[in-house]
């Protein structure tokens, strides 16, 4: 009877070949970057940390929040972009009935 080895060659890893690397890193640099749910309005925590939170939507909101204990201030998100309307022709031609 043959007795079987008390060890086992260990494998090698699988590895990507170089061009799959590069392409994947190529298409990951073209997709733009988007921000998460951008919000008009942010307070900054009156602490040591001078901490942001930017998920406000309007100013009242982040007043409460920073009037219940937070102690923050209350500013216009900079990175904030207003939404384009459509114009006004674009959204008739929409719901034009046929």
């Amino acid at each position: 009877m043959r007795s079987r080895p008390l060890w086992r060659p260990t494998r090698r890893p699988v590895r990507a070949p170089p061009a799959t690397v590069a392409a994947v890193l190529v298409l990951l640099a073209a997709v733009p970057a988007r921000a998460a749910d951008p919000h008009p309005w942010c307070m900054i925590y009156q602490d040591m940390t001078g901490a942001t939170a930017c998920y406000y939507d309007s100013y009242e909101q982040c007043r409460v929040s920073a009037a219940g204990g937070n102690g923050g201030i209350c500013l216009q998100n900079p990175a904030y972009r207003v939404p384009a309307r459509p114009e006004p022709d674009a959204a008739r031609k929409a719901h034009r009935p046929r």
